[in-house]
């Protein structure tokens, strides 16, 4: 064989393993700059098996997601749930709950949707944070940007959560099925959105601590790799900021959050 040939090859090889690289990876990207301003954070406690969460808790989150589209809008799973796991114990050990569904947004407690406005109307928070994510295969890597805008006297902790949307919950879903969705999805094309997934810190909703009492203009650089499901459709991160306190209730105080929209 030539060398002409030989090159030829080569050349043909090197072209056809670049296209498949670049099949096998989604990157997404933001600016990297954060800003003050606030973008909202909610969490549902829900549940397939629990009727009220689909005849209004279901629509109260999409309310949120639509008010705060590039805010943390979480749904966390109860036991005896297929999309269960030890994550939904984390937030509830610090935000409370009697019953499903129940919903906090930012500190409060709460199942009217005039709070998300309420909260995204109260001023700039004194931080912000924001990330690009590539998925290579089944690895998520997403590379965050943290900066602190005002007074932050406590404990400054990072969540990097992954999320899963389109998840079928109609009536042919098996254990997916979601309950009571008859009046409020009347179409039968009930879909599980902002579905809790996994933590950059295994088991720990709240992540790590990034920085304790920083200044003002502080900016944290942060890249974490998170293993995938096979089996998941739509898996997308989102990130937020705390203050922690020792001994409040919630300990974990809501800063701000971010979701590439």
């Amino acid at each position: 064989m030539n060398k002409k040939i030989l090159s030829i090859i080569l050349l043909v090889y090197i072209l056809l393993f670049a296209g498949c690289k670049k099949d096998e990876e989604d990157t997404k990207s933001s600016s990297l700059e954060p800003s003050a301003t606030q973008y909202g954070f909610a969490i549902n406690y829900t549940a397939t098996w629990c009727t009220y969460c689909g005849q209004w808790g279901a629509e109260l989150i999409h309310d949120y997601s639509n008010l705060a589209p590039n805010g943390a809008i979480i749904s966390a799973h109860d036991a005896g749930d297929p999309m269960t796991n030890s994550l939904y114990q984390s937030f509830k050990n610090d935000r409370t709950t009697t019953g499903i569904p129940t919903f906090w947004v930012g500190d409060i407690k709460t199942q009217s949707d005039d709070e998300m406005n309420t909260l995204m109307k109260s001023g700039d928070a004194n931080a912000g944070v924001v990330y690009s994510y590539s998925i290579s295969g089944n690895t998520m890597t997403i590379n965050t940007k943290t900066e602190f805008f005002g007074d932050f006297t406590g404990e400054a902790y990072l969540s990097v959560l992954v999320l899963e949307d389109g998840i079928n919950g109609n009536s042919a879903a098996g254990q997916y099925q979601q309950n009571g969705t008859l009046n409020s999805f009347p179409n039968n094309d009930y879909k599980h959105d902002f579905v809790l997934r996994k933590s950059s810190v295994s088991g720990n909703a709240f992540g790590e601590m990034i920085t304790e009492s920083p200044n003002l203009g502080l900016k944290v650089d942060k890249t974490y790799t998170i293993t995938l499901d096979n089996n998941w459709i739509n898996p997308y991160p989102v990130a937020i900021i705390w203050d922690y306190k020792s001994g409040d209730k919630p300990e974990y105080k809501y800063i701000n959050s971010f979701k590439l929209h």
